[in-house]
């Protein structure tokens, strides 16, 4: 019998985000915790019936950690378990996770070849609910898509395993895109039976007709190093290679003359090209 499995990367979490798991393991039957934070909290969870906490004390970065708990066999993973992975901070309301459960199987009953599915979410960081553009109807309320975000996103351990699991090159901000394109065939959805609410970026700037995402100076570094490893692989979509293309060449520009930290962020920018061109893979300053 298959069961559901929630896979949680950790970093340096607070109490909020343990309540987070916790409420998390309500629903599931496993709740496995992939903690990146070089200090261990293996105590705070040592009395929780399903949650197993892992940790290397270091950080190997969103697949990587996740593939830790994937690839270990001693888990008794079976093909048709269902994954269903999480940022830290994301919060889910009662009846969640059996509401997204229930739309998956209802979906692969109409699209045998589905690969993950993924709720839209609430952006907390600008107040808007986060649907795509693009997009073809399978129900009204769900639909195929080229990506979804990695919180939230359900899928076989079958086909989990088809694809090879999570790709350790890409360190963090492009892992779930990448994981829908490598699809092997299958399909990614997203629906709208379930919202999740999710902090991306600090919210936005508005210049006249532009929006822009606020992140942290920091995360420039990985975009701009792993988009241009992303840019070498032929899985990409035609669309989606130009947005990267336009994330390394024309983001850089707009974000330096729109956006605070310019010196910071132009380093982190700077330092992503570099690294690439050196083959370095893993967390900023710890050459892999």
């Amino acid at each position: 019998m298959s069961e559901t499995h929630a896979l949680v990367t950790l970093y340096n979490p607070s109490e909020k985000e343990f309540n987070n798991c916790r409420i998390l393991s309500q629903q599931v039957d496993t709740v496995i915790l992939c903690d990146n934070s070089q200090e261990s909290h293996e105590t705070v969870f040592q009395n929780e019936k399903n949650i197993i906490y892992i940790t290397k004390n270091e950080n190997l970065g969103l697949g990587a950690a996740f593939n830790v708990a994937l690839k270990n066999d001693t888990y008794g993973w079976k093909d048709d378990d269902l994954i269903i992975f999480f940022d830290q901070d994301s919060q889910i309301g009662e009846g969640y996770i059996q509401a997204l459960q229930d739309e998956y199987r209802k979906i692969e009953t109409l699209i045998p070849n589905l690969g993950c599915l993924g709720p839209v979410f609430y952006n907390t960081s600008n107040g808007r609910t986060e649907r795509p553009r693009q997009k073809k109807n399978i129900t009204d309320e769900t639909y195929e898509v080229s990506n979804t975000i990695t919180s939230s996103l359900m899928m076989r351990y079958g086909n989990l395993k088809r694809i090879d699991f999570w790709n350790e090159k890409v360190f963090l901000d492009l892992a779930d895109w990448d994981l829908c394109w490598r699809k092997a065939g299958m399909v990614c959805c997203m629906t709208e039976k379930v919202v999740l609410h999710h902090s991306v970026g600090n919210g936005e700037k508005k210049v006249g007709p532009i929006k822009l995402r606020v992140g942290q100076p920091f995360r420039e570094y990985y975009q701009t190093r792993d988009a241009l490893y992303l840019l070498q692989e032929n899985y990409v979509p035609l669309k989606m290679r130009l947005r990267l293309i336009a994330n390394v060449t024309i983001r850089p520009v707009v974000h330096y003359l729109m956006l605070d930290d310019k010196k910071s962020r132009m380093k982190f920018i700077r330092r992503g090209i570099n690294d690439y061109k050196k083959g370095v893979h893993g967390e900023y300053g710890h050459q892999r």
